[in-house]
């Protein structure tokens, strides 16, 4: 077991900040690969000095909504031509009643996250809200991902990080639900 941990700690620490972003960005697509893969083992690395914890969220989160964003305009672009098929019609209607709060709530939802993109470039959601509502919940999503990894590192000031992350994802959470709430309030 000790094998199969640090073989997964090397690799999370030998593919870098660029390797955490493209590992991330296939995440956002429909490809189904976890995301705690990566992200577990680095925070924990970030926790012993390895790698740097908010660098790693930005990177992290800025592959998925990447990820995300090619699946949209995938979806936007080259599924248009079934567009008038009745169960196409069926997502573009429910998306359109609901597509805000399920662009943000998806990524937060183990294995259907990076596929709500799809119906979002189907129904061609704006990009002014698919862009920050899927940004946060990625944010949301890899800080909660880095912080259960950080908390098994045994590094000075970690208890530090975890509080200031926890403000910083409870902030988040809380302006996030007053955008969609706001956004859901106007439809």
């Amino acid at each position: 077991m000790n094998e199969i941990i640090n073989f997964i700690l090397q690799f999370a620490n030998n593919i870098g900040y660029l390797g955490v972003y493209i590992y991330m960005f296939l995440v956002g697509t429909f490809i189904p690969i976890p995301s705690e893969l990566i992200l577990l083992p680095s925070g924990y690395l970030a926790s012993i000095g390895q790698k740097s914890y908010f660098i790693t969220l930005l990177v992290g989160s800025l592959g998925s909504l990447s990820g995300a964003l090619f699946n949209y305009h995938f979806a936007k672009f080259f599924i248009k031509k079934y567009k008038n098929k009745p169960s196409i019609k069926k997502i573009i209607s429910f998306f359109n009643k609901h597509g805000k709060i399920s662009v943000f709530l998806a990524p937060l939802t183990p294995g259907l996250g990076q596929y709500i993109s799809l119906p979002a470039g189907i129904s061609h959601m704006p990009l002014k809200y698919f862009i920050p509502l899927t940004y946060t919940a990625n944010i949301i999503w890899v800080n909660f991902m880095l912080l259960v990894g950080y908390m098994f590192g045994e590094k000075e000031g970690h208890s530090k990080l975890i509080y200031v992350s926890l403000g910083l994802l409870a902030f988040v959470i809380v302006a996030a639900s007053i955008y969609v709430f706001k956004e859901v309030k106007k439809d």
